[in-house]
């Protein structure tokens, strides 16, 4: 067995347990979201929960939009304090709040936050940050140091404190105060245990994040978008692959909105092809986890719990109503259960369908249009130069001609999931093999609907 499995497995255990938590965070949002939509649009009753004047009204919306698709911050405070107990908490909801708010180095509002990642990005997609792959890495290294410094503060005390002992007895404090030197040594627990170590985690996490992730990604975006918006005007089908392998990598991170930024430079030049791509790619994100979970359900290997099927098939969902970008929302989860063999299926699924729209040459041409939906008169290209915040720039794939964009778009979106699935099925199946091997496997066996009902009878029975 390795000598680190008990710590591989015990933190693959909270990871899970995590994801199962930022299902609930999600669903809340995207259900609340879903009654303000009816109240509201249906039923036209306005000014709910506080909301006392018509430009309060999207506020709403905007805090429960944050809890379905900017969960990363969740996702922080839940995964260190899991980790780390509560000397975590505090450190990973710091960390994670700062990084949300401070893209590309400039001060940014909570609203900006938000469609700095899924509405009409900052800057078309420069003012993002790190990505829900960044949120991660920065969880995971700050609740591991804040346990490993807890541990060996601990020890430390033990070794000093007998160190000290023999000048405390010269100096007759021992005697007299009835004090040892570990004893002494505890009177700064408080200070070290709640001040020096967390604070000292949360400053080297955050140097590992800033200079290890977001400066190095974010200069190598600015490249790939340039070299992505040079490679379009002779390669079409190669430029679709590596937008679709960017997405794949990390959806929402700098180098899928790198992506995201070359397409909008050749829409506001009045062609539509690399957005019809990339819009494509980003809902192909959401179907790969539904096909793999199909996959092993089938196969009955390898192992999947309730909460890996519960995420796989919320994003699916979303994909049949209004704001289609809830597709990926959940599949984000899905990937940090098992990164190693859900991010290449995720890029082999978005790559192959880049590819593929590429070649076919399909575009959609209602990008370029008025979108009926806002009655407002303004076509696409404006709407995401003044920075409509609940503008989804998927919406047009539900819209143009049948026959040669819709109906095509809908089979290589389901035929890009079902390549992304199976790449993640034989991933996984090889990986649980080495796991095993190795003593580091742990078999999923959450659910947490279940649990909330067990919940909700305990409570009765109170």
């Amino acid at each position: 067995m390795h000598k680190l499995a008990p710590l591989i497995k015990d933190t693959r255990a909270k990871i899970y347990r995590t994801t199962a938590i930022l299902f609930l965070v999600q669903l809340f949002g995207a259900l609340g979201a879903g009654f303000f939509f009816v109240v509201q649009n249906i039923l036209g009753v306005q000014h709910m929960l506080g909301a006392l004047e018509p430009a309060n009204e999207r506020i709403l919306w905007f805090i429960l939009f944050w809890g379905t698709d900017f969960f990363m911050i969740s996702l922080s405070a839940v995964l260190c304090y899991l980790i780390a107990g509560l000397p975590g908490l505090a450190p990973g909801l710091a960390l994670s709040v700062y990084f949300a708010h401070f893209a590309s180095g400039t001060p940014i509002h909570a609203q900006e936050g938000y469609f700095a990642f899924f509405a009409a990005p900052l800057n078309n997609g420069g003012g993002v940050n790190i990505g829900y792959l960044g949120y991660f890495v920065m969880a995971l290294f700050c609740a591991l140091l804040i346990k490993f410094l807890y541990a060996g503060w601990h020890n430390a005390k033990i070794s000093l404190g007998k160190k000290l002992d023999q000048p405390l007895q010269k100096l007759g404090l021992a005697k007299k105060l009835n004090l040892t030197g570990e004893q002494l040594l505890e009177q700064v627990d408080l200070i070290v245990l709640v001040l020096i170590i967390p604070v000292a985690s949360a400053a080297l996490t955050f140097l590992l994040v800033r200079y290890g992730i977001q400066k190095p990604f974010g200069a190598l975006g600015v490249w790939a978008q340039e070299a992505l918006s040079s490679l379009a005007r002779s390669h079409i089908p190669l430029t679709g692959l590596l937008m679709g392998l960017m997405v794949g990598f990390d959806v929402i991170g700098p180098l899928s909105m790198a992506a995201f930024g070359a397409a909008c430079a050749a829409f506001y030049a009045g062609d539509a092809r690399l957005l019809t791509i990339y819009g494509a790619c980003f809902i192909a994100f959401g179907w790969c986890p539904l096909f793999m979970t199909l996959l092993a359900k089938l196969r009955r290997r390898p192992a999947l719990d309730n909460d890996d099927f519960n995420l796989a098939v919320s994003g699916p969902i979303n994909a049949f109503f209004e704001n289609v970008k809830l597709t990926v929302a959940f599949s984000m989860p899905f990937a940090l259960r098992s990164p190693l063999s859900v991010i290449p299926g995720l890029m082999a699924g978005c790559g192959f369908t880049g590819l593929v729209t590429a070649a076919a040459g399909i575009v959609n041409t209602s990008y370029l249009t008025e979108l009926p939906k806002y009655g407002t008169g303004m076509t696409m290209t404006e709407l995401l130069r003044r920075g409509e915040i609940y503008l989804s720039f998927t919406l047009p794939l539900r819209s143009g001609d049948w026959l040669r964009c819709r109906l095509p778009l809908f089979f290589l979106i389901l035929a890009g999931g079902l390549v992304g699935g199976l790449v993640m099925f034989l991933l996984r199946s090889f990986q649980v093999k080495g796991q095993l091997r190795r003593g580091t496997y742990v078999e999923p066996t959450g659910d947490i609907v279940l649990e909330m009902r067990g919940l909700a009878k305990k409570f009765a029975q109170r």
